[in-house]
């Protein structure tokens, strides 16, 4: 419910990548002359500066962010697994699964944030290590599973809501509770696999940059996502 407040800090993440971008491509283009090299060498480190300075602000207000978005979705899940009993109904088990997936949304934001913090995005020499946090830190895999999964749960409460509304007789008729079940778990299922599985199996680390959603098995399958 809560996720739009969470949306903006997880594009700060990529702020990262935008600037080692600007860097590497700066680094590139030094090559190009002795004049160009020296110019470009010298505003290296002006330039990086203003760029790490804009960056700790956007990480610092992202991260306020997302912590009240997790502990307001902490709230609003507590309230209504307490007034269940009370109100129990298929469209408050729905909502209960929305705000679930936005706490987790928000969570997996502040512990991406976190991390950051404590050990920015720098690489070791460990590959298996370096390989989970190029898909779980840096491509924010589990933040962008959880906002999939909070878009299609809207999509399942507004579709229920419909019928509910517009068919009231039909609903009535034929609605079952089984329904409820599997629009509950219809948007976990469908971000694992629009999302979850494709970040993990195609991000990889290439030249000592991380590529998340670079690496396909064949060429085909990369020019879907471009497209």
């Amino acid at each position: 419910m809560l996720s739009l407040i969470c949306s903006k800090s997880s594009v700060t993440v990529g702020l990262c990548a935008v600037m080692e971008e600007e860097m590497w491509s700066m680094a590139s283009n030094s090559t190009d002359g002795d004049n160009a090299s020296f110019s470009a060498t010298a505003a290296l480190p002006r330039i990086a500066g203003r760029r790490l300075m804009q960056l700790g602000v956007h990480l610092t207000i992202g991260f306020g962010v997302s912590v009240i978005g997790s502990l307001a979705n902490a709230l609003v899940l507590v309230v209504l697994l307490l007034a269940r009993r009370k109100y129990g109904s298929g469209v408050n088990t729905l909502i209960i699964n929305q705000s679930a997936m936005d706490l987790f949304f928000c969570a997996s934001v502040v512990a991406i944030y976190t991390v950051i913090f404590a050990r920015g995005l720098s690489y070791g020499s460990n590959q298996i290590a370096n390989t989970i946090f190029c898909v779980v830190v840096h491509g924010g895999v589990f933040a962008a599973f959880g906002l999939t999964a909070g878009e299609l749960g809207l999509v399942v409460i507004t579709l229920e809501r419909y019928f509910k509304i517009v068919h009231a007789i039909a609903h009535r008729r034929y609605y079952r509770a089984w329904m409820t079940k599997v629009g509950v778990a219809l948007p976990w299922i469908g971000a694992a696999c629009l999302t979850l599985f494709p970040a993990m199996g195609t991000s990889r680390i290439v030249n000592g940059r991380c590529q998340r959603l670079g690496v396909w098995p064949m060429e085909g399958m990369a020019k879907v996502r471009k497209d």
